[in-house]
């Protein structure tokens, strides 16, 4: 599980899904399944770009993004959201 992070320095700010993913990865964890990016708005909520980018590295393409609003569930996967992500 993740949280979002605000700092008053937009830059030292850190998203909940980089949250939750570096968490994972600080234990043990890198067999990603899904993650799921909502917000209490109802409508539905994107990851940023950044956060994308992280995917991208930890992502292999068949994990799903899981976001709703009040008219549904969906479900993308990292090309959806990222197709030309850059690569090392």
């Amino acid at each position: 599980t993740g949280c979002n992070i605000e700092n008053s320095s937009f830059g030292a700010s850190n998203c909940a899904e980089r949250t939750a993913i570096f968490k994972a990865v600080s234990e043990g964890h890198s067999d990603f399944d899904r993650i799921a990016v909502v917000s209490s708005s109802g409508e539905k909520t994107y990851p940023c770009g950044i956060c994308r980018q992280v995917m991208s590295e930890f992502f292999h393409g068949d994990e799903r993004i899981i976001t709703e609003d009040k008219d549904g569930i969906y479900s993308y996967d990292i090309n959806d959201l990222l197709p030309y992500a850059f690569k090392l």
